[in-house]
């Protein structure tokens, strides 16, 4: 019991630190947004990440990383025939730092226009800091 306890803890310590480097965003540019427009080649629906490619109309096909799968089903409602490929779409998020990899990350906004679906991450209210009483 005495050694199992202190091994329980360093691997939940390993797995938590795994888990933040599989979602590590340190290759693209957070504080910019692109938007792609054209249509959806390819939808893989499948945890953790739903990813999208999309081909633009002068051909060149970029990877769209969306949220989690469960997430997106459970609290966006967006299911696995909410798009489909052939749609026409337009996508909003963030660029890769080597614009060859032609990915995008953290997704702002999915729209699909022939119908007017839309998928738009809310932003958080901003909460200013408590200001002390003079």
């Amino acid at each position: 019991m005495r050694r199992t306890f202190p091994a329980v803890i360093v691997i939940l310590v390993l797995a938590g630190v795994s888990a933040r480097a599989h979602h590590s965003y340190a290759d693209f540019r957070l504080d910019q947004k692109v938007t792609v427009e054209g249509t959806l080649d390819e939808l893989k629906y499948a945890n953790p990440h739903v990813v999208l490619k999309i081909r633009t109309a002068e051909g060149t096909v970029y990877s769209a990383e969306w949220q989690a799968a469960s997430w997106l089903q459970f609290y966006a409602h967006v299911t696995l025939t909410t798009l489909r490929a052939g749609d026409h779409v337009i996508v909003t998020g963030a660029p890769s730092r080597d614009p060859a990899s032609r990915a995008l990350v953290r997704l702002k906004e999915v729209r699909r226009p022939s119908d007017g679906w839309t998928y738009q991450v809310v932003p958080e209210p901003s909460i200013e800091p408590p200001r002390p009483r003079r």
